[in-house]
């Protein structure tokens, strides 16, 4: 009797150690993060002041409208490259629209030409099986051409936003005491969560990217699940040329140069396989933050430009390790709703294969 006490307290450290561990292991970025923000704060106080922390709300949002969408799509086994250049055509299109037509229809006709490329794009691969890193790294280029072709690489759209509208884009018209960034950032992020974890459409992306051929054999119509995810990709790539339109006031065509690859190191560090048909989107809000708080910190702390890129370049190398663990690991994939497999779509729903 008296030698189960001990037995039955080395069982109790042992677990409590395995959930440690265990908790460390999910939860390791935002334990990175919570650390690496008191260090910085006990180095730069001035982190934490309300001026700095809009800045993070703001540029957190001004690429969370592409990085959350982006998610969706690797999650189906996808990727697109494109979206840097489809951004800045699309905010191209708005300020040469809204001169003609008016602000608003500039809004409307920039938004379409990311869901229209999103749309060809998601045609390409989902429904003639071509591979998606060519088509879009061709997108990248094409798209980037035709920007600074219909701009004759000058910067345009001067004068066009509405001085209200750009106050708010800038943080200087706040809405309950908030940078308007803030709903923003908070209405992508549930919009995708929902999509991803508790939608029919998030179930089948995650078991596309999982495995096609089970996808198929379930009867989920792959393609049509990569062609919707592409266009919400584009989607995001609209909004993220909108929102960089509307802060600046202008447009040229070199805007949004490495958004593709920004976006991308903060899907794969949040914990979304490459591979597809694993992750969680709270790990990717986690990893945005993380990355936006890094590299405003070094902004504050004045350090130089090439220590800024080697950084970036660091954690595109981390987010890679993270992947390659993943799916190392990845024999019990992520769904929705772990241990919950989807089941056959009814014959009504446009997910079926045909």
């Amino acid at each position: 009797m008296n030698g189960s006490i001990p037995d039955s307290a080395t069982h109790g450290v042992i677990a409590w150690r395995a959930r440690a561990l265990n908790f460390l292991v999910s939860n390791g970025l935002l334990v990175a993060l919570v650390a690496f923000v008191l260090a910085v704060t006990f180095v730069k106080p001035a982190m934490l002041r309300w001026s700095s922390l809009e800045g993070i709300i703001r540029y957190s949002a001004d690429i969370a409208v592409v990085v959350f969408p982006l998610a969706l799509l690797v999650i189906a086994g996808s990727i697109d490259l494109s979206i840097g250049s489809v951004a800045a055509l699309s905010a191209i299109v708005m300020a040469k629209a809204a001169v003609a037509f008016g602000f608003p229809s500039g809004i409307a006709l920039g938004l379409g030409v990311g869901v229209a490329i999103g749309a060809l794009n998601g045609a390409l691969v989902g429904y003639l099986k071509l591979n998606a890193v060519m088509v879009t790294l061709g997108g990248l280029v094409l798209w980037k051409g035709v920007a600074l072709l219909v701009t004759d690489a000058q910067t345009i759209g001067a004068g066009v936003v509405p001085e209200a509208l750009m106050d708010l884009g800038i943080g200087l018209q706040p809405v309950l005491y908030l940078p308007v960034h803030f709903y923003i950032l908070i209405a992508v992020y549930l919009s995708c969560w929902a999509l991803a974890h508790k939608h029919a459409l998030g179930e089948r992306l995650f078991a596309v990217g999982g495995d096609e051929r089970a996808a198929y054999l379930v009867g989920i119509n792959v393609g049509f699940v990569k062609f919707i995810a592409h266009v919400i990709t584009g989607l995001g790539a609209s909004l993220a040329g909108l929102m960089m339109f509307v802060r600046s006031g202008a447009v040229h065509a070199t805007d949004g140069n490495g958004l593709e690859f920004d976006a991308l190191t903060i899907v794969l560090l949040g914990g979304i396989s490459f591979q597809g048909g694993v992750g969680r989107m709270r790990g990717v809000i986690v990893a945005l933050f993380f990355m936006i708080f890094l590299r405003h910190s070094l902004v504050l702390m004045n350090t130089p430009l090439y220590f800024q890129h080697m950084a970036s370049g660091i954690l595109i190398v981390v987010a890679l390790y993270v992947d390659s663990v993943l799916t190392r690991s990845a024999d019990g994939r992520f769904t929705p709703n772990p241990g919950v497999i989807p089941s056959p779509p009814g014959p009504s729903s446009g997910f079926v294969a045909r």
